[in-house]
């Protein structure tokens, strides 16, 4: 093999000399101690310096692409990075080696986001009705319903009949339950509600009626791939990497298996991993239909879940977040054309709250001021980003700073509408 994919280095190669696997443990020293640690810590030593010196190569990573129309999401990884595929196997239990498994596309061996697991991240977010198992179901629901009402292009009165509103975020609820659990059965099952003769759901036991939608009609969720890596380059005493994607990072646990009660005092015993590298810019792509929500609004619908939970293993200590910025948001990218074509923002009428998101539009790009209608009222906002936009752009931002009156001070750049 003359260029043997990162998957193959990892997996199989790893544990072999000189394309044996056997021999490897058979020349290892038989008896615990310093000197089989070194014998494996030299070997591994090597392998993982063949691993992290892999260059990210757009050519092979684009091969994940699939040919519009599709919509499309872009983020960066933030630090620490993206932890993927940690339930495969890939420990011998010896020192030196990484002790995670990785995720890696059989045919490319690079690394990418399957599908199902897009899929099943956003699932996760829903409150899974049926499931007994899932809980948070309450606030799953009024989540949900905070982000829907931030969706570009939804009708008032959608909100209002569906109990969508922020008033019934304290108060049963029954309607918003219905519309979420109808909007989850159709991305996620494939199911549609069955109509009474004056549009209504229809009902049997006080249950929804469904019935399958066409295979060729149901929402379709595909890998999410690697578009560029803008993270500096590495230079250590192992290997270098001019364009570096995926790296190295540790987690050092507390266990004395012996005698639990002294875990906080036992000295951690560092265990390698393998992870996307902050600052690589990662694209997911969808065949979305039209239904409940149109395609342009379930992808913002997913933008936002994306955003604010992340995906991966280890989110809760940081990992698998993301951001997005103005260089990943080329133009032309929005696919509701009403959209576009509007230079006013979008009135905003929620919540005056930290990370709350509304429209505004570009009226000043070197003072990176922007105008927002909030609450009936136009205000002129300082705008926190790297790059601004022209002026006249419609742009995403969410709000960063309030004062004691609570009123905004200053929002932050998210995307170009």
């Amino acid at each position: 093999m003359n260029t043997p994919n990162i998957g193959w280095l990892y997996f199989k190669d790893y544990y072999r000399i000189n394309n044996n696997q056997v021999q490897l443990f058979q020349n290892a020293p038989r008896q615990k101690g310093e000197q089989r640690d070194r014998y494996f810590q030299s070997h591994y030593k090597v392998k993982n310096a063949v691993v992290l010196s892999k260059a990210f190569n757009a050519g092979i990573s684009t091969q994940f692409q699939v040919l519009p129309p599709v919509e499309e999401l872009q983020f960066t990884t933030t630090y620490p990075g993206l932890i993927l595929g940690t339930g495969y196997i890939h420990e011998t239990g010896e020192l030196g080696e990484f002790k995670l498994g990785f995720f890696f596309d059989h045919a490319t061996g690079y690394p990418c986001i399957p599908g199902s697991t897009v899929k099943g991240c956003l699932r996760s977010m829903f409150p899974q009705k049926e499931n007994k198992e899932v809980a948070d179901k309450k606030e799953k629901y009024n989540y949900l319903a905070s982000v829907i009402r931030e969706l570009t292009g939804l009708e008032g009165k959608i909100i209002e009949r569906n109990e969508l509103g922020e008033d019934f975020d304290q108060k049963e609820h029954p309607k918003r339950k219905k519309f979420i659990d109808m909007l989850e059965r159709e991305i996620f099952d494939g199911e549609k509600t069955v109509l009474n003769l004056d549009g209504t759901p229809k009902e049997k036991d006080s249950k929804i009626v469904y019935q399958p939608i066409s295979v060729y009609e149901r929402d379709i969720f595909f890998d999410g791939y690697i578009v560029s890596s803008k993270h500096p380059v590495i230079k250590r005493s192992t290997y270098q990497n001019s364009n570096p994607f995926i790296g190295d990072d540790y987690i050092t646990p507390h266990i004395n298996r012996k005698k639990p009660e002294l875990s906080p005092f036992t000295n951690p015993i560092p265990l390698m991993f393998l992870k996307i590298l902050p600052e690589v810019t990662i694209q997911f792509q969808f065949d979305l239909k039209d239904g409940l929500f149109t395609k342009g609004q379930k992808r913002d619908l997913f933008r936002r879940m994306l955003l604010d939970f992340g995906i991966g293993a280890k989110t809760n200590v940081g990992y698998g977040q993301f951001e997005e910025g103005f260089e990943g948001w080329p133009l032309g990218k929005e696919t509701n054309t009403e959209t576009m074509q509007r230079n006013e923002p979008a009135p905003y009428n929620g919540r005056i709250k930290q990370n709350e998101r509304l429209e505004a539009v570009v009226v000043d790009q070197s003072k990176k001021l922007v105008k927002a209608i909030v609450h009936g009222n136009e205000l002129k906002l300082e705008m926190a980003v790297k790059n601004c936009p022209e002026n006249g752009t419609l742009v995403q931002v969410k709000i960063n700073t309030i004062n004691k009156k609570n009123e905004i001070l200053q929002v932050g750049f998210e995307r170009m509408i």
